[in-house]
């Protein structure tokens, strides 16, 4: 046999080793690593140690800790803070008018998502009493809704349980409730406590 032959046996052997040793290794875990494996509590401490204030607001509000939630937001200055501290208040069914101001400024800095945003915007609404302006929004928006979860957000995904759950709560304000049940269903699958 050829010594080219047994080097090439040689780097076979080599490369399979050095791939079962990569596999063997554990990746290094990010608190959106840790927040897609729905690993909320680990998500919130490592976010915590790495100093990533907007991701642990994210993980705080997906436990359910709103509070805790929009003291974080406020440390953040990715431009979505101010979203998450628009929704969070309105989760609490607290100080509402803020809420609205956030998330109208949101959209008109950053109208990139903005049937999500208007969606947002409706809960809020809803949330504030305002039934007549939070559907008229709703249903300005809801087939670009529809659309973004039918053809672009088809994977689960724990970021945008709280959208599934919104848009259930104003569906359901809507009249329909059996997109309401699915909507509900979904975001529960998809991470929303």
């Amino acid at each position: 046999m050829s010594v080219g032959f047994w080097t090439l046996l040689i780097a076979i052997a080599l490369i399979g080793w050095l791939l079962a040793y990569m596999i063997s290794q554990k990746p290094v875990t990010t608190v959106q690593q840790l927040i897609q494996q729905r690993r909320y509590e680990d998500a919130v401490a490592e976010a915590t140690r790495s100093g990533d204030v907007f991701h642990r607001a994210e993980a705080l509000k997906l436990l359910g800790r709103f509070d805790e939630a929009i003291a974080a937001y406020r440390q953040s200055d990715d431009p979505a803070a101010r979203e998450g501290i628009a929704l969070s208040l309105a989760h609490l069914g607290r100080d509402l008018d803020e809420a609205r101001a956030l998330m109208e400024t949101q959209i008109a800095q950053y109208p990139q998502i903005m049937e999500f945003q208007s969606l947002a915007l409706a809960y809020i609404l809803l949330k504030a009493g305002d039934r007549d302006a939070a559907l008229r929004l709703y249903r300005d928006n809801v087939e670009l809704l529809e659309t973004r979860f039918h053809d672009d957000y088809t994977d689960p995904d724990p970021l945008l349980s709280e959208t599934l759950y919104l848009f259930s709560v104003v569906a359901d304000a809507n009249g329909e409730h059996a997109r309401a049940d699915s909507l509900a269903r979904q975001a529960r699958e998809w991470g929303w406590r």
